[in-house]
């Protein structure tokens, strides 16, 4: 019975380890599609809200005179984005750079998500009130990112297991009363995992917070690129306005990025969204919660088997 309940102790550790690696991993990857989405919205944020602009005074998307020759020229211009379809509200295809049959899941999904499958990654964006814009990209290098993270995370996976279980095996020799050994050998998963799930909370964390500085980086990049282009026209600095609601098309579309303003040196400062960070924040923390709740009511539902069987198995044996 002492080494079932070892060996109980020890597949739980196992199990839960390697649901944490996954969960882990599952995070890591959508931090890595959603770094990536707003990349693009970065780039696409001029053509959107020229486009939405024109919109506003009545005019149809579907009559937008050059729009193909548009999209062409902005894929064109992507480093990373392969096609670009625009789709109705009711998800009809208007214009595509390749009129290529997409999945439906790809098409109705709503603006602001993102979705893979093996090959490439698809980003949706909102176009005014009536129309959205598909992106599709290669996902070849977020796999390749991906994998270099995975192969960290299952190295210390693997190093703190079998730290576990040698420390379980410790403690069940040393304690030779089964009720005492079985009671902090049972604690010893329950640490390392809370150990193990915050530790990957805390890294997949500082990645995106690191992903989010770039992402400001860029946004700056393309607006200077803009004031360099407005000024090249021969506007003068002192004649531009509406900067503030130039500035808001990037919010907008990035909720990461609460507020943005160009000082005098044309340096771009950025706040990052309190409640966006928090709420990731708290993702993680209730991926560590939930996995200690877990492992509590396995435990806990053991040992009532454990206390229900030597009960009945005792009664038997008083009876005969």
């Amino acid at each position: 019975m002492h080494n079932k309940q070892r060996l109980m102790i020890e597949l739980l550790a196992l199990l839960l380890t390697v649901i944490t690696l996954v969960l882990g991993g599952l995070m890591y990857f959508s931090n890595l599609k959603n770094t990536r989405q707003n990349l693009i919205g970065v780039e696409l944020a001029d053509f959107i809200y020229n486009t939405d602009y024109s919109m506003k005074f009545g005019k149809r998307i579907e009559t937008f005179y050059g729009m193909q020759e548009d999209l062409l020229e902005l894929r064109d211009s992507f480093d990373d984005v392969d096609e670009l379809h625009i789709l109705s509200v009711r998800n009809r295809l208007l214009f595509s750079t390749e009129p290529a049959m997409l999945t439906e899941r790809a098409y109705s999904m709503p603006a602001g998500n993102n979705m893979s499958d093996g090959n490439h990654l698809y980003c949706m964006y909102a176009v005014g009130d009536d129309a959205r814009i598909l992106t599709v990209s290669k996902i070849s290098d977020i796999h390749r990112e991906m994998g270099s993270y995975l192969l960290k995370l299952v190295g210390i996976a693997a190093v703190g297991l079998v730290l576990v279980l040698l420390l379980i095996h410790l403690v069940w020799r040393l304690l030779l009363e089964g009720k005492s050994a079985y009671r902090i050998a049972a604690v010893v998963p329950l640490i390392w995992i809370a150990a193990f799930s915050v530790m990957t909370g805390v890294d997949a964390y500082r990645d995106y917070a690191g992903s989010s500085r770039e992402l400001c980086e860029s946004i700056g990049e393309s607006v200077q690129a803009d004031i360099a282009n407005v000024e090249a026209l021969g506007v003068a600095r002192e004649d531009f306005y509406e900067v503030e609601a130039y500035l808001q098309r990037y919010t907008d579309l990035i909720p990461e990025v609460e507020e943005l303003s160009i000082g005098e040196d044309d340096e771009i400062s950025y706040k990052m969204s309190a409640d966006y960070l928090r709420k990731m924040a708290l993702d993680y923390v209730l991926q560590a919660v939930l996995l200690l709740t877990f492992s509590i009511l396995i435990l806990a539902e053991y040992q009532l088997f454990v206390t229900n069987t030597g009960t009945l198995t005792e009664g038997q044996n008083g009876t005969d």
